[in-house]
């Protein structure tokens, strides 16, 4: 895939979240975990009121900006 692909491939899995409002800020671990191993993000509300979390992921060497994961809320 090209990064021009690439690029695209992303930003067509956020374009839904386009209008959202940040209403929270999350993370998977907690005090006691190892940061490392914690990820953090950000908990979005639709404006259909339909509720979403943003995970900021690392790359797969783990020194730089990676991707991401968009799941629904419960």
């Amino acid at each position: 895939m090209t990064a021009n692909n690439q690029t695209n491939f992303y930003l067509r899995q956020l374009r839904p979240l386009v209008g959202a409002t940040i209403t929270e800020l999350v993370r998977t671990g907690t005090d006691q975990d190892d940061p490392a191993d914690d990820l953090f993000g950000f908990l979005l509300t639709l404006p259909d009121g339909t509720k979403k979390t943003l995970l900021l992921l690392s790359d797969d060497e783990g020194n730089g900006p990676g991707s991401f994961e968009i799941s629904e809320c419960a």
